[in-house]
């Protein structure tokens, strides 16, 4: 893991052409081999961050007032950023589903971040990440052995 962080750390002094396309187009090829059903580290090991919209709304989805959805499942980080108190996710059932899918947080639609144009600004999610997510290490990974081919032609 230390080589692809390693990796990921260096890539704003690279000259990678097109990465951000790379990164995409790797993203869809993980997602085609990897189910994420078998892993659900993500909802496992860490907590996705919620708006006060996502508190709102998911508070009245379970039928509980915001207040007493915070009070038993939410706490606010260091950070000030609105997280679950435990995990694994109080939603994630025996068979690594989401029992809320059709309305979870953006951050959870949005993970593992590999899909986002803007690779230099999600660097620090997917040093994270890479060690607790299949999608985001086969991802750099492959990035990884695409970019040292290409500087071994140059």
């Amino acid at each position: 893991m230390k080589e692809y962080t390693a990796f990921l750390r260096s890539l704003p002094r690279r000259k990678v052409k097109g990465l951000s396309s790379k990164f995409y187009r790797l993203n869809k090829e993980a997602y085609s081999k990897i189910d994420c059903g078998q892993c659900a580290n993500c909802c496992k090991v860490m907590t996705p961050t919620y708006t006060k919209a996502e508190v709102k709304r998911i508070a009245a989805h379970v039928g509980m007032s915001e207040k007493e959805y915070w009070a038993k499942y939410l706490k606010k980080d260091k950070a000030g950023d609105i997280i679950n108190r435990k995990t694994p996710c109080h939603f994630l059932d025996k068979n690594n589903r989401c029992t809320i899918y059709a309305i979870r947080p953006l951050d959870c639609r949005q993970f593992p971040h590999t899909q986002k144009k803007d690779v230099f600004f999600q660097l620090d999610v997917h040093i994270q990440n890479v060690e607790l997510c299949p999608i985001t290490f086969h991802v750099v990974k492959r990035l990884n052995e695409i970019v040292e081919k290409e500087a071994a032609k140059a």
